[in-house]
């Protein structure tokens, strides 16, 4: 008895089956694999409380260096010839790597050392060739190794020396006023919406903006906590938290980054927060 097969109708009639069947599990799925990206993140942002919190233990209250929280110099390395601003590409260069190359590492790194990645999943995802910051489409044709390896920040207005912060920054941890309501670390985003930020992603710190611009924001507000980038706030920050979690498809930082705070918990919020969770005073 000759056996019968399917009939062109019968595979076809299968094939849309599978194909609904896709298109109903596919968001599901993504949902849970951008919620479990979002838990390692998190994960990886609780070291960076406990790290700080030690840090300062050990050095008399002081924060370190935000410029230079990851690395041991903020100029070149002679690994760096060939690139202009070498400092703004640190985030995707390979050969500054600091868990293959430990002898480039800042003095706050070893205590990152039960960190077990620098970078979100999610933004390692999204992130590969499509930096939109100006420093990185100027100078990535030099970088010769390109990858993606930290996009936790730290916050600028913690221990810098920077004369443009001097009004703002604190040195000491106790300087801090409100512990639950400031971040340490925050994750910044290569993508750039100039409405709201001049810059992506491009070094070792978050910087809303100097002295002189937080002087000009508080006079138009009245309040820090009132203070917000964009069109309906004072205008384009310099870096905002990075909101490609939760972010809705026209809009890819319009979501939440997740963030650090000093009194060690950690939470996700939008750009529109990025300033008064960043001021210390």
């Amino acid at each position: 008895m000759q056996k019968k097969g399917f009939t062109l109708i019968e595979l076809l009639v299968v094939i849309a089956i599978i194909a609904v069947l896709m298109a109903i599990l596919m968001p599901a799925l993504n949902k849970a694999r951008e919620q479990g990206q979002r838990i390692v993140c998190k994960s990886n942002l609780k070291n960076y409380t406990l790290a700080t919190q030690m840090y300062a233990d050990d050095n008399d209250d002081r924060f370190c260096r935000p410029e230079s929280c990851y690395f041991s110099q903020t100029a070149a390395y002679p690994v760096e010839a060939g690139l202009s601003s070498p400092i703004h590409l640190r985030w995707c260069n390979g050969d500054l790597y600091l868990k293959d190359h430990p002898e480039y590492a800042s003095t706050f790194f070893p205590y990152l050392q039960n960190v077990k990645a620098f970078i979100c999943p999610t933004f390692k995802r999204i992130a590969v060739r499509a930096s939109q910051d100006h420093f990185y489409q100027a100078d990535a044709g030099n970088l010769r190794n390109y990858k993606p390896w930290y996009n936790y920040t730290m916050n600028a207005y913690l221990g810098s020396t920077n004369t443009g912060v001097k009004n703002s920054a604190v040195k000491k941890l106790s300087e801090v006023k409100h512990l639950a309501e400031t971040f340490c670390f925050t994750e910044e985003s290569a993508l750039v919406d100039t409405r709201y930020n001049v810059s992506g992603l491009n070094d070792t710190y978050m910087i809303p903006g100097d002295d002189s611009m937080i002087q000009s924001w508080l006079n138009q507000t009245g309040s820090y906590r009132l203070i917000q980038p964009g069109p309906e706030g004072v205008g384009a920050f310099w870096d905002v938290i990075g909101g490609f979690h939760y972010a809705p498809s026209q809009d890819p930082l319009g979501g939440k980054g997740n963030c650090a705070f000093l009194d060690g918990h950690v939470d996700a919020h939008p750009r529109a927060e990025t300033f008064p969770l960043a001021w210390p005073n």
